[in-house]
């Protein structure tokens, strides 16, 4: 099937989408647009917004968009393939509907050749997020790649071969070709389909009757097959040819998964513990924009700061994001939905849910059968209705459908235990002896105490004992006591607090039942504004979101613009992948002060050694390791050695500037050393390029050092097509549009159409 690209020539506008409106007020002046395209992050921001802090103060809007195109040949099969458009969208060719379809995260195929007319012809998508429909921020309208499909009338399915490996060793691999057919013609006809694998062929002799879709299983061998793993993420193409008609590439990798409550999870027989984290789709300063270098950037940086699994909270991924991790080699969880039958927010998945839960199971599939790095796909996320023995049974239809699927996967629920128990609280704590008092005027111990116990893990039995897996939010307390109850139950921690991962990671270590850990979040992400921001002092009394300004939620291992955060690499030390310590340092002006995170915050600690102002003041320094001791020296003297704590030790000192250098010993042994210097103040921007389009900013001083402290206005002075170009304040009231920004910390991300370069730009203090 022929398949190009169709994201240029489009225009849009934004009004209502009735067509009474549209006679009464008239249809606003299109703007022309090149897909994907995000309309929500280029307006502008309120603090009176309805849906608030849940995406960060952008505003819903309902969109439109068209495009003319011209038809050649009215005899061929032709279809729109849509990556993605958020949300409820309607697609009318010359004026008719062609197809709805309400998800905002599947991708989805319209065949339009009966709407066709030879010539000039005429796509209309009407795209309605005018309702709260989420819990965080979503974007609006067309915001992945747009795709034209011609073929013959006896043609291969949009996405239609599927590639799974039955058995795979060193020396040989037997693999399962599935391929759909469609013949809309009024004749039989007597075809062959064939499949090449390198030097692997197989043909298989059909007959297709007059209008008939058929589905083809042939079964085809590689000998010494390459396979797919983390550290050797070997790809395959192969080359289907319905002979004379068709021709179709399938790219795909060769692995085999097993699961156990003995040796957990393996993948080519090695067992693997999923060092994991949760990422939403959106990238920051271009929104929901999908830019697949930006996508490529994130996921190489997750692999290299040592993650090896990415969870897709809480929808389904897009075939982009699976493209690159299988490239990467990076496993991922493929999740399905935030609500079934309760909604969460007034207009979110589960006004949908009952009608489209099928359907919406169909094309996430559809997405991932191929892709060697999915190997689970997670039901829900937090649903609280799993412990409602009625409800329930929807997880069960899910998970057997998803099985009937494709059985090659694992099927999980990320399970929220509090949350699922939440409406039977007090009868609860009475069956357990519990202090329901307490618990209620935020005792979190009391509540933990409760959570563990036999009398809330009951209700849940049901609810877990139709997964390969079950997914536990926020409860490692759970663990070693439901090894012990249910000792077939094989747990992932699919969602965890940032801080609580030196607890988790033993856990996982010392349990071969419990698989891995996915902490919140491993990118910041806009939207959920502030969840995790800090507050100092002794009080919790806090809101958990922030107001506005806010519109990050500012948390993350890596931040808004893809900056590793400290917390990043007292990570890569708890799981034992970094040696050498790593120094950070504390804000002088809270001195003294105790640190009030929320759960999902970690210290307010950064890279530097430049605190203009605070000299000959106390201030703190952090030091991750996992050795036996460190020592902190400042300008070569020694000021102090300590023991670290859950890989962490906390020296206090007096500013000045100059050089800490960190130096951690096992056994009297140096394993490391990590060294920090004061950046001088005259200082420059530093432009480099970091993929198609994609500039990241830095102030550095002569010798190339990053100053933190010494930010400074960038301007775009070129004519260039600005997609995103903002920093990672949380709190920054600038357009990811603006020609001028701040940097924040010293750094700032341009995003420009891809294919074009920025030279020119002015700087200033």
């Amino acid at each position: 099937m022929k398949r190009e690209l169709f994201n240029d020539g489009w225009v849009f506008y934004a009004s209502g989408g009735t067509s009474l409106e549209n006679t009464v007020s008239g249809t606003p002046e299109p703007k022309s647009v090149k897909l994907p395209h995000d309309a929500m992050i280029a307006q502008k921001r309120d603090p009176h917004n309805p849906t608030g802090n849940a995406t960060g103060y952008y505003p819903y809007r309902t969109v439109h968009y068209m495009k003319d195109f011209e038809v050649k040949d009215a005899s061929e099969e032709i279809f729109l393939e849509f990556d993605g458009v958020y949300m409820n969208t309607a697609v009318y060719i010359n004026g008719t509907l062609a197809a709805q379809h309400i998800n905002g995260y599947t991708s989805f195929t319209v065949h339009i050749t009966p709407y066709l007319r030879q010539g000039k012809n005429t796509v209309k998508v009407l795209v309605r997020n005018g309702v709260p429909s989420s819990r965080w921020y979503t974007g609006t309208g067309i915001y992945r790649d747009v795709y034209l499909l011609s073929s013959g009338q006896i043609h291969i399915a949009p996405n239609g071969v599927r590639i799974s490996t039955i058995q795979a060793d060193s020396n040989i691999a037997v693999l399962r070709v599935e391929t759909t057919l469609f013949n809309r013609e009024n004749k039989v006809s007597d075809l062959v389909l064939r499949h090449e694998i390198e030097d692997s062929e197989v043909s298989v002799p059909v007959t297709l009757l007059p209008g008939e879709e058929k589905t083809v299983t042939a079964r085809i061998e590689l000998e010494r097959p390459r396979l797919w793993s983390l550290d050797t993420p070997e790809l395959y193409v192969c080359k289907t040819d319905l002979v004379g008609l068709d021709h179709e590439i399938t790219r795909f990798g060769v692995c085999t998964l097993s699961l156990d409550s003995k040796h957990g999870l393996r993948i080519n027989g090695e067992t693997v513990k999923l060092r994991g984290g949760c990422v939403h789709h959106d990238h920051g300063v271009v929104g929901a924009v999908e830019h697949r270098s930006l996508e490529e950037r994130r996921i190489r940086k997750l692999k290299e700061a040592g993650y090896n699994a990415v969870r897709c909270a809480h929808c389904p991924a897009s075939k982009t994001l699976l493209e690159i991790c299988d490239e990467v080699g990076m496993l991922v969880m493929n999740e399905l939905c935030d609500a079934w039958t309760q909604p969460k927010v007034d207009f979110d998945y589960s006004a949908w849910f009952t009608s489209h839960w099928e359907a919406d199971c169909e094309a996430m599939v559809q997405t991932s059968f191929n892709h060697p790095s999915v190997i689970f796909y997670s039901i829900g996320n937090e649903i609280c209705e799993v412990s409602n023995k009625f409800e329930t049974q929807y997880g069960r239809r899910i998970a057997d459908k998803l099985r009937s699927l494709d059985p090659s996967r694992y099927v999980t629920n990320c399970v929220n235990i509090a949350l699922s128990v939440i409406d039977r609280l007090p009868e609860l704590a009475v069956r357990a002896g519990a202090d329901i008092n307490t618990i209620m005027n935020g005792n979190m111990t009391e509540l933990i105490r409760l959570m563990a116990t036999k009398e809330v893990g009951s209700p849940l039995e049901e609810a877990f004992s139709y997964l390969d897996a079950a997914g536990y939010n926020y409860a490692p307390y759970r663990y070693s006591t439901d090894i012990e109850s249910y000792p077939g139950r094989i747990i992932i921690g699919s969602e965890s607090y940032p801080a609580a991962l030196y607890d988790n990671w033993a856990l996982c270590e010392k349990l071969p039942q419990v698989i891995g850990d996915f902490g919140w979040s491993v990118w910041d992400y806009i939207g959920e504004a502030g969840v995790g921001q800090h507050h100092y002092g002794e009080t919790s009394d806090f809101d958990l979101y922030g107001a506005y300004p806010w519109k990050t939620a500012n948390c993350g291992d890596f931040d808004l613009i893809g900056d590793r955060r400290p917390i990043s690499y007292w990570r890569e030390i708890v799981w034992g992948l970094r040696m050498a310590p790593y120094i950070c340092v504390q804000d002088p002006m809270h001195f003294g002060e105790k640190q009030s995170p929320t759960r999902w915050g970690w210290s307010d600690a950064i890279r530097s050694w430049n605190w203009r102002g605070f000299e000959g003041k106390p201030i703190a320094v952090e030091v991750y390791s996992n050795a036996d001791e460190v020592e902190l020296f400042y300008n070569g003297r020694s000021v102090d050695i300590k023991t670290p704590t859950k890989c962490k030790a906390v020296f206090e000192t007096v500013y000045a500037p100059g050089t800490l250098t960190a130096v951690s010993r096992r056994n009297h042994v140096e394993t490391g050393k990590d060294a920090l210097m004061t950046a001088s103040y005259d200082v420059h921007i530093k432009w480099e390029r970091k993929g198609r389009g994609i500039i990241e900013i830095s102030v550095v001083d002569e010798s190339g050092l990053l100053n933190p402290d010494a930010d400074m206005d960038v301007h775009i002075e070129n004519d260039v097509e600005i997609l995103g170009f903002g920093s990672a304040d949380p709190k920054s009231e600038e357009n990811y549009f603006d020609r001028t920004i701040k940097t924040y910390k010293g750094r700032a991300l341009l995003v420009m159409r891809e294919g074009e370069e920025s030279n020119g730009y002015n700087e200033g203090k």
